[in-house]
């Protein structure tokens, strides 16, 4: 079950990136259209209003993809901190569990080669 949740996490922060990174593109590429029509007979003004939108526009993807970071990493904490409390509040038995669970898990392997 947490592993669907980090699965989960991990597919909608991938999705995000892809997102941010198709807008960061599609901004470069549209400032690489803009230069290239701009008239550079003008003092350069049209270029660096060119650029400075550019730069703009990637600032505020760059701060949205760290706004989605820190909600994942938020949200991480949220899913694994009661587990890591469970954990060190009860060692023996986590220790006891995850070597039943191996062991259990071991015995499928087994029985699944034969």
């Amino acid at each position: 079950m947490a592993e669907d949740t980090i699965d989960r996490m991990v597919n909608k922060t991938v999705a995000g990136a892809d997102t941010m990174k198709l807008k960061t593109a599609d901004a470069l590429e549209e400032a690489a259209r803009k230069l290239r029509s701009a008239d550079m007979s003008v003092h350069g003004d049209e270029v660096k209003h060119v650029l400075h939108d550019a730069e703009e526009r990637i600032h505020q993807f760059k701060e949205e993809a760290g706004v989605k970071y820190h909600e994942m990493e938020a949200e991480y904490h949220k899913k694994v901190e009661p587990v890591e409390t469970i954990i060190s509040d009860h060692p023996i038995p986590a220790v006891l569990v995850a070597m039943g669970v191996g062991f259990l898990f071991g015995m499928l392997i087994c029985k699944s080669h034969d």
